[in-house]
């Protein structure tokens, strides 16, 4: 998927025709690149070996809307459009800016690793 596939999803979800959405076109690239950063780390657990789960490398970012978005496909699909479509909508429509944001933070952490703690006992 590329930052235009994605900029296209966003704006459908967003109920904005395209010809209508070319105004917040310069912005994606910017909102996306935001987006790769706020999802390193469920990227990186969806990649990772368990043995590499301490090395955590930097978020990768896109140079220009036709790259290739380097994170799983199943995972941006999921979630990114609606990440992208609230952070362009923020200063239109609040309520529905608010929607998306909801639905992208829990499309997100269907992807977030649990961590696994062990259980103290204490004497009560």
């Amino acid at each position: 998927m590329t930052g235009i596939d994605l900029f296209e999803q966003a704006m459908m979800l967003s109920g904005l025709e395209l010809e209508d959405a070319e105004a917040l076109k310069p912005f994606a690239l910017g909102c996306i690149n935001q987006l790769l950063r706020d999802r390193a780390y469920e990227q990186q657990r969806l990649t990772a070996h368990a043995e590499q789960w301490s090395a955590l490398r930097p978020a990768a970012a896109l140079n220009g809307l036709e790259d290739e978005i380097p994170y799983e496909e199943c995972f941006v699909q999921e979630c990114f459009p609606y990440g992208l479509a609230a952070m362009l909508m923020e200063e239109d429509d609040h309520s529905k800016c608010n929607w998306l944001m909801e639905e992208y933070e829990r499309r997100a952490a269907y992807y977030a690793p649990c961590v696994q703690m062990p259980i103290l006992e204490t004497d009560a």
